[in-house]
């Protein structure tokens, strides 16, 4: 077998190995990724051969010559035509097409794949849509993209993955949330009939979607001229109004729970009592507090004079107070002023509910001025869900 019959039979086999594939990965069978190890395999052989042919001379051995007949090469007689450059663009365009044409793993798109998308999705004014999962007219920024490690050390906690987040459909409406049962099953006598019991309690909260938006300044020059990666411009942009826009929100309503006060003179007393008295022990309590009060309590140490807060690999902040996890925000995060010395301690999964009405967008708008300026767009709604899981604590100084 010469190295074109060889090279020809390879890929009349590669394509076969990415049909078997691809239906495959539809089915979701288990030999999925081995196929796809194939489909990868087949392709590296067929590399390596091509680069064989292209590297073998013009005079081929006398096997390979002759008059041409059968071979379906032209004789010795005939001169050679000179190579095509077109013909070699060709080639080289549907070797990238068998690359691309390679089944992707079940899941997710792959992030690189997704950027270049929304890349074109940008740079071509919303013109070209093709492979982007939209609302609307803009484009949906998923977290894949939007989250930037290098960007996350600069930014604060975002409490809305501490809370109840749930998708809704709607503006607004009801969510119900199960109270505690407090009927108890009586002694009843052999074969006697069963007694009534209560009936399960719900708690309906009320949730209202508000739309919260903004423009981001993207001179035209920066599309048209600048290599700029502006998925990275914008995913990091949405990332830090985002966090901020739920943040402010969501400490909102921790602020509206029962409020209680606390002493510098007393402050470990103060919150033992808040934490072992306020709450039902089946909560799962944290702690949220501002950047001032971790001061206050960074500072404190037991009679022992090891520190109250302990570190704990596996929480926001890596550290607890009192074996519960602690998140730091911003001093004005809860409507006070810099210095200001407030916590809330509580259930969080319990005591607000995030309806997410649509994830982070971007679309591009019409500006009168400017032309035309890409949008953010962001559809949420916060609600105090339980208000027994919360304790708002206001410390201030003491003697």
């Amino acid at each position: 077998m010469t190295i074109q019959e060889e090279l020809a039979q390879k890929q009349t086999e590669l394509r076969a190995k990415i049909v078997e594939a691809r239906k495959a990965v539809a089915d979701k069978s288990d030999n999925a990724d081995s196929l796809m190890t194939e489909v990868r395999d087949y392709e590296s052989d067929i590399k390596k051969l091509k680069e064989l042919v292209d590297a073998m001379p013009d005079t081929l051995d006398e096997e390979n010559k002759g008059d041409g007949e059968g071979t379906g090469k032209p004789d010795d007689s005939q001169p050679t035509p000179p190579a095509n450059p077109a013909d070699d663009q060709q080639r080289s365009h549907e070797k990238e097409k068998e690359v691309r044409d390679v089944p992707q793993p079940v899941g997710k798109t792959p992030k690189k794949e997704y950027r270049d998308l929304m890349n074109d999705f940008l740079h071509s004014k919303g013109e070209v849509r093709a492979g982007i999962t939209s609302t609307d007219v803009g484009a949906i920024i998923p977290e894949e993209i939007i989250y930037n490690p290098e960007a996350a050390i600069e930014t604060v906690t975002d409490l809305a993955t501490l809370v109840t987040k749930t998708a809704v459909t709607t503006p607004k409406g009801t969510y119900p949330i199960l109270k505690r049962a407090s009927a108890k099953l009586p002694t009843v006598a052999e074969l006697a009939a069963n007694p009534e019991l209560g009936k399960p309690e719900f708690t309906n909260v009320e949730w209202s979607v508000d739309t919260y938006r903004g423009y981001i300044p993207v001179s035209q020059e920066s599309i048209a001229d600048a290599q700029v990666d502006l998925v990275a411009l914008v995913s990091n942009w949405i990332n830090q109004v985002k966090t901020n826009t739920s943040n402010d929100k969501i400490a909102v309503v921790l602020s509206t729970f029962t409020a209680k006060s606390a002493t510098t003179a007393t402050l470990v007393d103060d919150l033992k009592t808040i934490k072992n008295t306020a709450f039902d022990p089946a909560y799962n309590l944290s702690w949220v507090v501002t950047a001032s009060a971790y001061n206050a309590l960074d500072l404190l140490k037991d009679t022992t004079g090891r520190p109250l807060l302990q570190e704990q690999i596996g929480t926001a902040t890596g550290m607890t107070l009192f074996g519960k996890p602690l998140t730091v925000v911003e001093d004005t995060s809860f409507g006070g002023a810099d210095g200001a010395m407030q916590l809330f301690i509580g259930d969080l999964t319990r005591a607000v509910l995030f309806a997410n009405r649509a994830d982070a967008a971007v679309r591009w708008v019409d500006n009168d001025v400017y032309g035309q300026l890409l949008q953010g767009v962001l559809r949420f709604g916060v609600s105090k869900a339980d208000a027994e899981a919360g304790v708002f604590v206001t410390i201030t100084p003491g003697a």
